[in-house]
């Protein structure tokens, strides 16, 4: 009953207004998110944001169970399709966290969005890609310029760069993979399976440090080590990947029923003005020339992608 009631609420209200309030519900978490950096290192962190959703879409799907085990990916090809996406989302999670730590968020989502641009310009022909992906290049140097003059800010956001750069690959990455894997019966059972064996392999390097970081909070942490601050610390990092990422990933379902991929990534492109407006909450004030290149890599993401605006064939 609950998700015939979500369906009527989504499918009745504006393909738009729905991926608005969906970006302010993903940079408001995030927020939240970079104030727990403060208590725990930002890839210690992402290493829970990546389990929580990995722990609840497997409970969810149940991708292993007997009634589903036709549907196991069948070939090495298969399984390695699963498992890319997968590594793709984790490493996505894992890059952007480091890259916010060094950066502002509006600026880093901005950034991120060359990887589905590069995509468009490796598959597409048409003037639009090329355009597009000039906008969004001049952007990006326009971001990076302004940051890397400045002394003080030089080294930090040259980590946060290289850091939402390789983010931005791993979208592109898992597009493609992502594709396949909507081709399957049943492409989130797909993507719990892959991203549960992404999470066992980033657990081979940061399980251990993470435990321990939030049992024994770092020195500079202030309330994570006062009383019972272990699981207040557990409780926020458990909120944040609920309505970061499994909350929106069950939300783009819907979203990409009505609307094409060309049309959706359209809409996306209010994503980077959603982080900034966000971001001016917890102090990040952009100056005029990096709204300049917000605003090239929004009309990059317009140019490419508003050649298809079909409603999607399920419509």
């Amino acid at each position: 009953m609950v998700r015939n009631g979500a369906d009527v609420v989504l499918n009745r209200l504006p393909v738009v207004a729905i991926v608005m309030v969906e970006g302010l519900m993903i940079y408001l978490a995030t927020s939240i998110a970079k104030l727990a950096f403060t208590q725990l290192d930002p890839l210690l962190a992402a290493w829970y944001r990546v389990g929580f959703v990995a722990i609840l879409l497997f409970a969810w799907r149940r991708p292993l169970s007997r009634a589903k085990r036709k549907g196991l990916p069948r070939t090495r090809r298969d399984w390695g399709i699963v498992v890319t996406a997968g590594v793709s989302v984790m490493l996505m999670n894992t890059m952007f966290y480091l890259a916010i730590s060094n950066m502002d968020m509006g600026i880093a989502v901005s950034i991120e969005f060359i990887g589905p641009l590069a995509v468009a310009v490796l598959t597409g022909h048409g003037w639009r890609e090329r355009v597009g992906i000039l906008l969004a290049a001049c952007g990006v140097v326009l971001l990076a310029g302004i940051s890397l003059a400045n002394p003080a800010k030089q080294a930090r956001f040259l980590v946060g760069l290289v850091a939402i750069l390789i983010d931005g690959v791993m979208w592109g990455l898992y597009i493609v993979s992502g594709r396949q894997v909507a081709q399957r019966a049943n492409p989130l059972d797909s993507l719990s399976l892959g991203l549960g064996i992404a999470w066992l392999l980033q657990s081979l390097f940061l399980a251990v440090p993470a435990v321990r970081g939030v049992a024994s909070p770092k020195p500079g942490a202030t309330w994570a080590r006062g009383p019972f601050g272990s699981w207040k610390l557990l409780a926020v990092l458990f909120v944040v990947a609920f309505f970061a990422s499994f909350l929106p990933y069950l939300i783009d379902q819907f979203i990409m029923r009505r609307a094409s991929s060309a049309r959706f990534s359209v809409i996306q492109s209010v994503n980077p003005v959603m982080a900034v407006l966000v971001g001016l909450l917890i102090g990040e004030v952009p100056t005029w020339g990096e709204l300049a290149g917000v605003a090239m890599v929004i009309a990059a993401v317009i140019v490419t992608f508003s050649g298809d605006m079909r409603h999607a064939e399920t419509e």
